[in-house]
Protein backbone atom coordinates (compact mmCIF):
# COMPACT_ATOMS: atom_id res chain seq x y z
CA UNK A 1 0.00 0.00 0.00
CA UNK A 2 1.76 3.45 -0.98
CA UNK A 3 0.82 5.93 0.80
CA UNK A 4 -0.75 9.44 -0.72
CA UNK A 5 1.74 11.39 -2.08
CA UNK A 6 2.33 15.04 -0.39
CA UNK A 7 1.11 17.57 -3.53
CA UNK A 8 3.43 19.56 -5.32
CA UNK A 9 3.10 23.05 -4.31
CA UNK A 10 5.02 24.76 -7.29
CA UNK A 11 2.39 26.42 -8.90
CA UNK A 12 2.61 25.66 -12.98
CA UNK A 13 4.21 22.73 -13.00
CA UNK A 14 4.36 19.76 -15.23
CA UNK A 15 3.91 15.78 -14.39
CA UNK A 16 5.63 13.69 -15.98
CA UNK A 17 4.27 9.66 -16.20
CA UNK A 18 6.30 7.23 -17.28
CA UNK A 19 9.50 4.47 -17.45
CA UNK A 20 12.81 5.29 -15.30
CA UNK A 21 15.27 2.80 -16.52
CA UNK A 22 18.99 1.86 -16.20
CA UNK A 23 20.35 2.03 -20.10
CA UNK A 24 23.48 0.12 -21.43
CA UNK A 25 24.79 2.09 -24.48
CA UNK A 26 27.22 -0.49 -26.69
CA UNK A 27 28.49 1.03 -29.58
CA UNK A 28 28.57 -1.41 -32.59
CA UNK A 29 29.97 -1.00 -35.96
CA UNK A 30 27.19 -1.55 -38.00
CA UNK A 31 23.18 -2.97 -38.65
CA UNK A 32 23.14 -5.84 -38.99
CA UNK A 33 25.50 -7.11 -36.39
CA UNK A 34 28.61 -9.42 -37.34
CA UNK A 35 29.12 -11.83 -34.55
CA UNK A 36 32.14 -11.87 -32.85
CA UNK A 37 33.16 -13.81 -29.48
CA UNK A 38 34.19 -10.56 -28.04
CA UNK A 39 34.47 -7.02 -28.42
CA UNK A 40 37.19 -4.62 -26.62
CA UNK A 41 35.37 -0.83 -26.08
CA UNK A 42 37.52 0.99 -24.25
CA UNK A 43 35.76 3.78 -22.74
CA UNK A 44 32.75 3.83 -25.09
CA UNK A 45 30.14 1.59 -22.80
CA UNK A 46 27.95 3.86 -20.90
CA UNK A 47 25.66 3.01 -17.93
CA UNK A 48 23.56 5.81 -16.93
CA UNK A 49 19.80 6.49 -15.77
CA UNK A 50 17.14 6.76 -18.60
CA UNK A 51 13.87 6.11 -19.85
CA UNK A 52 11.26 8.16 -21.36
CA UNK A 53 9.65 9.73 -18.82
CA UNK A 54 12.85 10.18 -17.16
CA UNK A 55 14.63 11.78 -20.36
CA UNK A 56 11.18 14.23 -20.77
CA UNK A 57 11.63 15.47 -16.76
CA UNK A 58 14.72 15.99 -17.27
CA UNK A 59 14.60 17.89 -20.12
CA UNK A 60 11.90 20.18 -19.05
CA UNK A 61 13.93 20.83 -15.90
CA UNK A 62 17.30 21.46 -17.95
CA UNK A 63 15.65 24.09 -19.66
CA UNK A 64 13.65 26.16 -16.49
CA UNK A 65 9.96 24.03 -16.33
CA UNK A 66 9.22 22.91 -13.10
CA UNK A 67 8.79 19.00 -13.20
CA UNK A 68 7.42 16.84 -11.26
CA UNK A 69 7.70 13.11 -12.15
CA UNK A 70 5.28 9.75 -11.49
CA UNK A 71 7.57 6.48 -11.86
CA UNK A 72 8.52 2.99 -9.90
CA UNK A 73 12.24 2.45 -9.20
CA UNK A 74 13.34 -0.32 -7.71
CA UNK A 75 15.03 -1.76 -4.98
CA UNK A 76 17.88 -3.26 -6.46
CA UNK A 77 21.62 -1.90 -7.94
CA UNK A 78 19.64 -0.33 -10.62
CA UNK A 79 17.36 1.40 -8.45
CA UNK A 80 20.60 2.73 -6.70
CA UNK A 81 21.45 4.49 -10.10
CA UNK A 82 18.42 5.68 -10.58
CA UNK A 83 17.90 7.42 -7.50
CA UNK A 84 21.18 9.15 -7.82
CA UNK A 85 20.10 10.96 -10.93
CA UNK A 86 17.01 11.48 -9.48
CA UNK A 87 18.57 13.52 -6.33
CA UNK A 88 20.92 15.20 -8.70
CA UNK A 89 17.97 16.56 -10.73
CA UNK A 90 16.29 17.51 -7.74
CA UNK A 91 13.17 14.65 -8.30
CA UNK A 92 13.39 13.15 -5.09
CA UNK A 93 12.69 14.79 -1.79
CA UNK A 94 15.58 16.90 0.48
CA UNK A 95 18.32 13.95 1.32
CA UNK A 96 16.66 11.41 -0.92
CA UNK A 97 13.65 11.20 0.92
CA UNK A 98 11.14 10.75 -1.53
CA UNK A 99 8.23 10.97 0.68
CA UNK A 100 9.43 14.31 2.72
CA UNK A 101 8.35 16.53 -0.05
CA UNK A 102 6.17 17.03 -3.04
CA UNK A 103 9.04 17.31 -5.19
CA UNK A 104 9.64 13.55 -5.02
CA UNK A 105 6.20 12.08 -3.84
CA UNK A 106 5.67 10.71 -6.95
CA UNK A 107 8.63 8.40 -7.29
CA UNK A 108 7.40 4.74 -5.53
CA UNK A 109 9.03 1.78 -4.89
CA UNK A 110 9.09 -1.75 -6.78
CA UNK A 111 11.38 -4.39 -6.50
CA UNK A 112 12.58 -4.53 -9.59
CA UNK A 113 14.00 -1.51 -12.15
CA UNK A 114 13.09 -1.36 -15.61
CA UNK A 115 16.29 -1.73 -17.84
CA UNK A 116 17.68 -1.56 -21.45
CA UNK A 117 20.41 -2.09 -23.73
CA UNK A 118 21.44 0.25 -26.66
CA UNK A 119 23.03 -0.78 -29.36
CA UNK A 120 24.61 2.53 -31.14
CA UNK A 121 26.39 2.73 -35.01
CA UNK A 122 28.67 5.31 -35.73
CA UNK A 123 26.08 6.63 -38.13
CA UNK A 124 24.08 7.23 -34.90
CA UNK A 125 21.37 4.73 -35.40
CA UNK A 126 20.04 2.66 -32.73
CA UNK A 127 18.33 -0.72 -31.68
CA UNK A 128 16.67 -0.79 -28.22
CA UNK A 129 16.61 -3.74 -25.68
CA UNK A 130 14.12 -2.88 -23.07
CA UNK A 131 12.94 -5.03 -20.09
CA UNK A 132 10.15 -3.49 -17.95
CA UNK A 133 10.84 -5.32 -15.61
CA UNK A 134 7.85 -5.05 -12.92
CA UNK A 135 6.35 -2.08 -14.77
CA UNK A 136 5.10 -4.37 -17.25
CA UNK A 137 2.28 -5.49 -14.55
CA UNK A 138 2.81 -2.20 -12.21
CA UNK A 139 -1.00 -0.14 -11.25
CA UNK A 140 0.16 3.09 -9.95
CA UNK A 141 -1.73 4.35 -7.13
CA UNK A 142 -4.65 7.02 -8.63
CA UNK A 143 -4.74 9.35 -5.26
CA UNK A 144 -0.84 9.83 -5.39
CA UNK A 145 -1.22 10.74 -8.87
CA UNK A 146 -4.21 13.05 -8.50
CA UNK A 147 -2.43 14.92 -5.46
CA UNK A 148 0.64 15.52 -8.45
CA UNK A 149 -1.40 17.07 -10.31
CA UNK A 150 -2.36 19.64 -7.90
CA UNK A 151 -1.36 23.16 -9.33
CA UNK A 152 -0.12 21.81 -12.56
CA UNK A 153 -0.39 23.18 -16.48
CA UNK A 154 0.11 20.00 -18.02
CA UNK A 155 0.26 15.84 -17.89
CA UNK A 156 2.97 14.38 -19.70
CA UNK A 157 1.19 10.61 -19.96
CA UNK A 158 3.97 8.58 -21.70
CA UNK A 159 2.22 5.21 -23.25
CA UNK A 160 3.48 2.97 -20.96
CA UNK A 161 0.86 0.12 -19.28
CA UNK A 162 0.44 1.56 -15.54
CA UNK A 163 0.03 5.43 -17.34
CA UNK A 164 -3.14 4.14 -19.35
CA UNK A 165 -5.43 4.49 -15.76
CA UNK A 166 -3.82 7.81 -14.75
CA UNK A 167 -5.36 9.50 -17.78
CA UNK A 168 -8.86 9.73 -16.25
CA UNK A 169 -7.40 11.73 -13.30
CA UNK A 170 -5.70 13.82 -15.24
CA UNK A 171 -9.13 15.06 -17.51
CA UNK A 172 -10.73 14.83 -14.08
CA UNK A 173 -8.36 17.63 -12.48
CA UNK A 174 -8.75 19.43 -15.74
CA UNK A 175 -5.15 19.28 -16.99
CA UNK A 176 -4.06 19.14 -20.53
CA UNK A 177 -2.37 16.02 -21.82
CA UNK A 178 0.78 15.41 -24.17
CA UNK A 179 1.40 12.62 -24.96
CA UNK A 180 4.35 10.81 -26.94
CA UNK A 181 2.86 7.50 -29.12
CA UNK A 182 6.78 6.64 -30.12
CA UNK A 183 6.22 4.99 -32.82
CA UNK A 184 2.73 4.21 -34.57
CA UNK A 185 1.63 3.06 -38.06
CA UNK A 186 -1.60 4.99 -38.84
CA UNK A 187 -3.79 7.16 -36.66
CA UNK A 188 -5.95 4.21 -35.95
CA UNK A 189 -3.25 2.36 -33.72
CA UNK A 190 -5.29 0.41 -31.17
CA UNK A 191 -2.84 0.52 -28.25
CA UNK A 192 -2.45 4.61 -28.99
CA UNK A 193 -6.33 4.97 -28.43
CA UNK A 194 -6.71 5.87 -25.18
CA UNK A 195 -4.43 8.16 -25.10
CA UNK A 196 -5.18 9.51 -28.38
CA UNK A 197 -8.84 10.28 -27.20
CA UNK A 198 -7.68 12.78 -24.56
CA UNK A 199 -4.79 14.64 -25.87
CA UNK A 200 -4.41 17.97 -26.85
CA UNK A 201 -0.73 17.43 -28.13
CA UNK A 202 0.19 14.32 -29.72
CA UNK A 203 3.79 13.56 -30.56
CA UNK A 204 4.64 10.79 -32.26
CA UNK A 205 7.58 9.14 -34.97
CA UNK A 206 7.21 8.92 -38.61
CA UNK A 207 9.43 5.59 -38.94
CA UNK A 208 6.66 3.20 -39.18
CA UNK A 209 4.01 5.60 -40.97
CA UNK A 210 2.07 3.77 -43.18
CA UNK A 211 1.16 6.83 -45.19
CA UNK A 212 2.65 10.56 -45.42
CA UNK A 213 3.69 12.64 -42.55
CA UNK A 214 1.12 15.36 -43.25
CA UNK A 215 -1.64 12.76 -44.61
CA UNK A 216 -1.23 10.83 -40.95
CA UNK A 217 -0.98 13.84 -39.14
CA UNK A 218 -4.56 15.07 -40.71
CA UNK A 219 -5.62 11.35 -39.82
CA UNK A 220 -5.01 12.18 -35.98
CA UNK A 221 -6.38 15.81 -36.07
CA UNK A 222 -9.69 14.65 -37.74
CA UNK A 223 -10.23 11.93 -35.61
CA UNK A 224 -9.25 13.10 -31.91
CA UNK A 225 -9.26 16.27 -29.83
CA UNK A 226 -6.15 16.97 -30.09
CA UNK A 227 -4.86 20.84 -31.02
CA UNK A 228 -1.53 19.69 -32.20
CA UNK A 229 0.69 17.10 -33.79
CA UNK A 230 4.01 17.36 -33.77
CA UNK A 231 6.12 14.16 -36.23
CA UNK A 232 9.70 13.07 -35.33
CA UNK A 233 11.28 12.77 -39.09
CA UNK A 234 14.84 11.97 -37.85
CA UNK A 235 17.29 13.60 -40.43
CA UNK A 236 14.71 15.05 -42.32
CA UNK A 237 13.44 17.18 -39.13
CA UNK A 238 9.63 17.76 -38.73
CA UNK A 239 6.02 18.41 -39.35
CA UNK A 240 4.22 20.55 -37.01
CA UNK A 241 0.53 20.26 -37.98
CA UNK A 242 -1.90 22.74 -36.00
CA UNK A 243 -5.47 22.24 -35.78
CA UNK A 244 -7.51 24.28 -39.00
CA UNK A 245 -3.83 25.41 -40.12
CA UNK A 246 -2.12 23.74 -43.24
CA UNK A 247 1.60 21.71 -41.72
CA UNK A 248 4.72 23.27 -41.58
CA UNK A 249 7.84 20.97 -41.97
CA UNK A 250 11.02 22.31 -40.21
CA UNK A 251 14.49 20.90 -41.26
CA UNK A 252 17.04 19.00 -38.72
CA UNK A 253 19.27 20.26 -37.05
CA UNK A 254 22.70 18.90 -35.78
CA UNK A 255 24.54 21.67 -34.42
CA UNK A 256 27.38 19.12 -32.71
CA UNK A 257 27.37 16.38 -35.14
CA UNK A 258 25.44 13.28 -34.50
CA UNK A 259 26.72 10.42 -31.76
CA UNK A 260 23.50 9.44 -31.12
CA UNK A 261 19.82 9.47 -31.86
CA UNK A 262 18.35 7.45 -28.61
CA UNK A 263 15.84 9.75 -26.98
CA UNK A 264 16.30 12.57 -29.56
CA UNK A 265 11.80 12.02 -29.80
CA UNK A 266 12.10 12.92 -25.62
CA UNK A 267 13.81 15.87 -26.58
CA UNK A 268 11.88 16.77 -29.10
CA UNK A 269 8.62 16.47 -27.15
CA UNK A 270 10.54 18.05 -23.99
CA UNK A 271 11.35 21.02 -26.16
CA UNK A 272 8.35 21.70 -27.52
CA UNK A 273 6.68 21.53 -24.48
CA UNK A 274 8.53 24.04 -22.70
CA UNK A 275 8.69 26.33 -24.92
CA UNK A 276 5.56 26.20 -25.99
CA UNK A 277 4.24 26.40 -22.68
CA UNK A 278 6.60 29.83 -21.78
CA UNK A 279 5.22 31.63 -25.16
CA UNK A 280 2.03 29.67 -26.20
CA UNK A 281 3.22 30.05 -29.79
CA UNK A 282 3.37 26.10 -31.30
CA UNK A 283 5.37 27.88 -34.44
CA UNK A 284 8.25 29.33 -32.14
CA UNK A 285 8.42 26.16 -29.74
CA UNK A 286 8.82 23.73 -32.80
CA UNK A 287 11.65 25.93 -33.99
CA UNK A 288 13.14 25.63 -30.92
CA UNK A 289 12.41 21.96 -29.96
CA UNK A 290 13.94 21.19 -33.36
CA UNK A 291 17.38 22.83 -32.17
CA UNK A 292 16.78 21.09 -28.16
CA UNK A 293 16.51 17.58 -30.51
CA UNK A 294 19.71 18.76 -33.00
CA UNK A 295 21.64 18.95 -29.50
CA UNK A 296 20.61 15.64 -27.88
CA UNK A 297 21.97 13.80 -31.20
CA UNK A 298 25.33 15.27 -30.37
CA UNK A 299 26.20 13.29 -27.20
CA UNK A 300 25.90 9.61 -26.41
CA UNK A 301 23.21 8.25 -24.54
CA UNK A 302 20.09 10.67 -23.45
CA UNK A 303 21.50 12.89 -20.80
CA UNK A 304 20.69 16.14 -22.24
CA UNK A 305 23.34 19.19 -21.22
CA UNK A 306 21.19 21.98 -23.59
CA UNK A 307 19.91 25.11 -21.59
CA UNK A 308 17.57 27.60 -23.01
CA UNK A 309 20.60 29.73 -23.75
CA UNK A 310 22.52 27.72 -25.84
CA UNK A 311 19.23 27.09 -27.62
CA UNK A 312 19.62 30.92 -27.91
CA UNK A 313 22.77 31.36 -28.64
CA UNK A 314 22.41 28.37 -31.67
CA UNK A 315 19.17 30.50 -33.37
CA UNK A 316 20.89 33.64 -33.12
CA UNK A 317 24.30 32.11 -34.93
CA UNK A 318 24.70 32.41 -38.56
CA UNK A 319 24.09 28.55 -39.54
CA UNK A 320 22.95 27.43 -36.27
CA UNK A 321 26.70 26.69 -34.89
CA UNK A 322 28.26 29.74 -32.53
CA UNK A 323 32.07 29.69 -32.67
CA UNK A 324 33.78 27.24 -30.61
CA UNK A 325 31.16 24.84 -31.44
CA UNK A 326 33.28 22.64 -33.01
CA UNK A 327 32.77 20.36 -36.29
CA UNK A 328 30.48 17.18 -36.68
CA UNK A 329 31.19 14.51 -34.99
CA UNK A 330 31.06 11.28 -37.01
CA UNK A 331 27.74 12.66 -38.36
CA UNK A 332 26.58 10.22 -41.90
CA UNK A 333 26.63 11.40 -45.25
CA UNK A 334 23.30 10.57 -45.48
CA UNK A 335 21.24 12.16 -42.22
CA UNK A 336 18.12 10.56 -42.73
CA UNK A 337 20.09 7.25 -41.21
CA UNK A 338 19.92 9.05 -38.23
CA UNK A 339 16.72 7.50 -36.70
CA UNK A 340 13.58 9.12 -36.01
CA UNK A 341 13.05 12.17 -33.50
Amino acid sequence: MHSRAAPDRRTGHVVVAGVVNVQQTVPVDGFPLAYAPVRYTTGQLRLAASGVGLNVARTLGTLGTPVSLAAFVGDDPAGTVIRAELRRLGLLGEDGDEHGSGLGAGVLPTANSAMSAVLVDPWGNRQVHTDLADLATARYPLPVFRDLLAGARLAVLTTVGFVRDLIPVAQAAGVPIAVDLQTIEDADDAYSRPWLAAATIVFCSAERFAASPADTAAALLSRYPARIVLVGMGGDGCLLAIRDHPPRHLPAQAPHGVLDTTGAGDALCAGFLHYWLATGDPDAAARRAVVVAGCAVGSAGTDIHVTAGHVDDLLRAPGGRPSGAGGDRRAPADTRRSGPL
